[in-house]
């Protein structure tokens, strides 16, 4: 059984029966890292695995497809904003970068 069907295998419907991170390392033999990297591949594969405080779980009704979409999508939404400062920063760097090269290659 490779590490992935491990962890698909330990999976089990709703919150309340979430599975914490340090019971999935014990299950793939992974360290947290490892783990959470194959738990994100798995859910680009198209698995829908829910996390909380309590662990990993997968969808047992409605409210916690929706809970998880909408706690998801705050958090895509906050990183969306960070990165766009960030890339703002970087466009002035840029442009003050390109100022100082073209003045001195007018000076050349």
């Amino acid at each position: 059984m490779t590490v992935s069907e491990k962890i698909c295998a330990a999976l089990r419907e709703g919150e309340e029966n979430a599975v914490s991170l340090a019971q999935m390392c014990k299950i793939s033999g992974l360290d947290n890292r490892s783990t959470r990297l194959i738990i994100e591949a798995l859910r680009r594969s198209g698995m829908v695995i829910i996390s909380s405080n309590k662990g990993y779980y997968l969808p047992g009704s409605l409210a916690e497809i929706r809970h998880y979409i909408n706690k998801e999508s705050k958090r895509a939404r906050s990183i969306f904003y960070t990165i766009r400062s960030a890339k703002a920063l970087e466009r002035k760097m840029l442009d003050e970068h390109n100022q100082i090269a073209f003045s001195e290659s007018e000076g050349a």
